[in-house]
């Protein structure tokens, strides 16, 4: 079992049942802010070619480029701080995710009665991750876990609790 502290997250002891024990606890794979990083990166680059390309950039073009970047900036930021701030939890009775953007948002998923489709691949398996899908017996998806680190014992702890 992986202690809550190594995740950097409150316990989530306040949302367990009297005699539900956490099993695991992981986190969303880090390359998952990778997005808003190369578009970060795209942005700057562009920014730089046009206003080298340009022999008199205007001040409403640079005011614009650094507006294009500073949102860039706090969509990397934001993604950033999602990702550090939220967690899946799986007890031996349920499922839950927690995120902890200023206000604690739980999202509560019984798992007894799914499945559990779990992909992954090629690359997923060199670098370590993979997606889950917990789904009613008539194939509707309840649950999309993506760039899940850890996703074969998550998928493992999920089938457990399942069964």
């Amino acid at each position: 079992m992986t202690e809550p502290r190594d995740v950097g997250l409150p316990d989530p002891a306040p949302y367990l049942l009297p005699e539900e024990k956490v099993r695991l606890i992981v986190r969303r794979h880090h390359p998952i802010v990778l997005v808003p990083v190369v578009a970060l990166a795209a942005a700057i680059i562009v920014g730089v070619v046009a206003v080298l390309l340009l022999s008199a950039p205007t001040v409403e073009m640079l005011a614009v480029a650094a507006v294009i970047v500073v949102g860039a900036l706090l969509w990397v930021g934001y993604r950033w701080l999602h990702w550090n701030r939220t967690v899946l939890v799986v007890t031996n009775r349920r499922l839950f995710q927690l995120v902890s953007l200023g206000i604690m948002r739980v999202t509560v998923l019984p798992v007894a009665r799914q499945s559990v489709v779990f992909r992954q691949s090629p690359i997923g398996r060199a670098v370590g991750y993979g997606r889950v899908q917990v789904q009613t017996p008539t194939g509707a998806t309840l649950h999309d876990f993506n760039w899940l680190a850890e996703a074969a014992p998550f998928r493992d702890a999920v089938t457990d609790v399942a069964a």
